[in-house]
């Protein structure tokens, strides 16, 4: 295709396009460095964090360049007899910078130059210019106002203007190891530059311990509970071979997920979690007829060999059954299908990885556990209450099959009315984050008042809302459906809050016991972030904020579960924008009204 592009064209290029993964912020400010010197630093302190392992990608918000906007009345011009291309030649010669030599450093190379134009918007407008043989004052036929490129992004912590570095990691890469490198390095160069104040805030590495923390504390304590289930209702050698078979089945679907490249994560450790029973139960339908056997009198050898023979063809086909109700969900396309392919992948290589154990391992472990001597639970008493049971059904058989036909259906159409359908149940949320729109003429000088005054007001009720932390962006933001905008016109404040506090007896006294990365630092939100989030609503709304700073939009903006970025998503196609607008228009005043 080269040779049918035009020849003056710049040679083409082929980039591929790196995804990452929000992992932490790190803000930086200082009393001392002005922000040129800040800017340099946070240049630095980038190229180093790039250098960590996992990290895809650094954005630096707040290092906006300034500029000289020159605005020329033309009818002026005009009045002094001036042509256009005149003025626009003098002024293009204002702010020349004219080399005279270098330094070379070690890290840095400066270079030294005439002095190269004034520093004030007053002082250019003072600037005597030559034009087609006059000397004029530039205010004479212009204004000139110092603004920061439309571009850029303008940067707060707190209420207070920083440089925010925005790290992301690659979708392969470990975030807690990258957070505890990030971290290490982060207080290596402060302590080099006791100047500047570091704060590292929106860790996302954080939520995955604490998400990590309530899965894995989940599957200890049901192994636990399966054990001890096992030492009161069947025996204590039972008990150990199936408990001791669970970790085994686990460590051969670790390597099965090693070897294809799938990784351990949030959503193979809830498909973990739902085959924990599977695999118990095979263990113990293979273990208990193997005990069976060695009470018919059989040596230990001999009945782990006939008892794992018998059980070999209905394990296997329960097993498999099972298998196939999960297969569809690996048929599922889109992005949905990809965030929860992990579930039945995990739960299909620990049902297989269950049934070697059961049949390979387990009989291993019952010849040399189990003997004649050991003694089970006797279930005659649970027996003789259900076969009074099942014979009084059978007795009734057709008053029991008619109100069986009778209520069944009848309480599927019941509870299939009133159930309310959410594809992902809204979880608590450690941000909440305030979306900001104005006008589409305002500045980013503008925005970034707005956002600095609004973000005060949030800093004086932090103790109301239980919040942590308060950064803001101007320049940049997320939509209502979380897509970035990057406008002079929009901002974003985050809100960061603090964690919430247990909430239940298993929070409190179980979780912190059975977590690896258990933290109960900043642990004293008593409120859930979503009632926290309706009552920001409720503030904003007193506030008036909309109003005040004639903003086109301000909502708050909640974290959500699983790829849906929102429930509903409305298009409108007509000939005209008009139309579009005024469509818009009654829609939203339509929903609104809900």
């Amino acid at each position: 295709m080269k040779q049918n592009f035009p020849e003056d064209m710049n040679e083409p290029r082929t980039t591929v396009a790196v995804r990452g993964k929000a992992l932490m912020d790190v803000s930086i400010t200082s009393d001392k460095k002005n922000l040129s010197g800040l800017i340099d630093f946070a240049k630095d302190l980038k190229t180093q964090i790039l250098g960590v392992e996992g990290i895809s990608e650094v954005s630096i918000y707040g290092d906006s360049d300034m500029y000289y906007n020159i605005q020329i009345d033309e009818k002026k011009i005009e009045s002094f007899g001036l042509s256009k291309t005149s003025v626009f030649n003098a002024l293009s010669g204002l702010s020349y910078i004219y080399p005279i030599g270098k330094i070379e450093g070690g890290s840095k190379h400066y270079y030294l130059s005439t002095f190269n134009g004034k520093k004030t918007s007053e002082a250019m407008e003072d600037t005597i210019i030559r034009v087609d043989g006059k000397q004029i004052y530039l205010k004479d036929i212009a204004t000139v106002q110092k603004r920061y490129e439309d571009a850029s992004t303008l940067s707060s912590i707190n209420a207070k203007a920083s440089l925010t570095l925005a790290i992301s990691q690659q979708d392969t890469g470990n975030a807690l190891i990258a957070k505890n490198n990030i971290s290490a390095l982060v207080d290596t160069v402060s302590k080099q530059h006791p100047e500047i104040n570091f704060l590292i805030h929106n860790d996302n590495s954080q939520r995955i311990k604490d998400r990590l923390n309530v899965v894995v504390s989940n599957i200890l304590f049901g192994l636990i509970l399966v054990s001890l289930l096992l030492v009161l209702l069947i025996n204590t050698r039972m008990a150990f071979i199936v408990a001791v078979g669970i970790p085994t089945s686990f460590i051969m679907a670790a390597i099965y997920f090693y070897l294809l490249g799938y990784t351990i994560n949030m959503i193979s450790l809830v498909g973990v979690l739902v085959a924990l029973g599977i695999v118990v139960d095979d263990a113990i339908v293979v273990a208990e007829n193997i005990q069976q056997k060695l009470e018919a009198g059989l040596s230990p050898k001999d009945a782990a060999i006939e008892g794992t023979k018998e059980m070999v063809k209905p394990v296997t086909m329960a097993s498999l059954t099972t298998l196939f109700t999960f297969i569809p969900l690996l048929m599922l396309s889109g992005t949905l299908g990809e965030f929860i392919k992990l579930i039945p992948i995990a739960v299909s290589a620990l049902i297989v990885a269950s049934l070697i154990e059961s049949f390979i391992f387990l009989p291993i472990h019952a010849v040399h556990t189990l003997n004649n001597n050991s003694k089970v639970l006797s279930w005659e008493r649970a027996n003789r209450i259900y076969s009074w049971v099942i014979h009084k059904h059978i007795h009734y058989r057709k008053t029991f099959l008619f109100t069986f036909l009778i209520l069944t259906p009848l309480l599927i159409f019941l509870m299939t009315k009133e159930s309310k359908f959410q594809m992902f149940p809204r979880f608590d949320a450690t941000t909440v984050n305030i979306s900001i729109k104005a006008d589409l003429n305002t500045p980013i000088e503008e925005i970034n008042k707005i956002v600095n005054e609004i973000s005060q007001d949030f800093v004086k009720v932090k103790d109301k809302f239980s919040i942590e932390t308060v950064s803001s962006v101007a320049g940049y933001r997320r939509n209502s459906g979380s897509n970035s905008e990057s406008y002079p016109y929009v901002g974003y404040i985050t809100l960061e809050l603090y964690k919430l506090e247990p909430q239940n007896v298993y929070d409190k006294f179980i979780t912190p016991y059975l977590s690896f990365y258990y933290d109960d630092t900043g642990m004293i939100r008593k409120e859930r972030s979503q009632v926290i989030s309706k009552k920001l609503r409720n503030f904003i709304e007193k506030q008036n904020y909309k109003q005040k700073y004639n903003l086109d939009e301000i909502f708050v903006l909640e974290r959500r579960a699983g790829p849906v970025k929102s429930d509903i998503q409305v298009g409108v196609i007509v000939d005209s924008d008009a139309k579009i607008f005024s469509a818009m228009s009654k829609i939203e005043k339509a929903l609104n009204s809900f």
